[in-house]
């Protein structure tokens, strides 16, 4: 049947699971006023520090295009700043602005909790193996 050859499919599996979680995501952080794009790149910098446009483009798996309109509109919102790089002069190191430092612990909550609607229906072990899985499928996308 068509509908068993669609559901076998991996990699529209795989999407449709991003459009939902995004949906869900975007849905939750739309009461702080970011989208779950937003949070994806001020949860890094918060975790990991400052670090330059090429960097979290890596990180993240965004074109340069997506990424430059992204921050380009976090700046505008006072969510981001960008720098100078004290070690390398031609590039920008980009960092929080405080007021989304003073957004972090409810955008990290409201992050919580949408993973639990999300992936709730997952036991503890299963959340790492699903984990597990993707991080070497990505891994092997990335070295090729």
């Amino acid at each position: 049947m068509q509908d068993d050859r669609v559901r076998a499919n991996l990699p529209h599996a795989v999407v449709r699971l991003f459009r939902l979680v995004n949906r869900v995501h975007n849905r939750a952080l739309g009461a702080h006023g970011v989208t779950a794009e937003q949070v994806h790149v001020l949860v890094l910098l918060w975790t990991l520090g400052p670090m330059t446009i090429g960097k979290l483009q890596k990180l993240l798996a965004l074109s340069s295009p997506t990424l430059t309109g992204a921050i380009d509109r976090m700046v505008a919102q006072k969510l981001l700043r960008r720098r100078p790089d004290p070690d390398d002069r031609r590039a920008v190191v980009l960092e929080p602005e405080p007021s989304a430092a003073r957004k972090r612990a409810a955008i990290e909550k409201t992050l919580a909790e949408s993973e639990e609607a999300c992936f709730g229906t997952l036991g503890a072990s299963e959340r790492r193996e699903l984990l597990r899985l993707l991080d070497k499928a990505a891994s092997a996308l990335e070295e090729s």
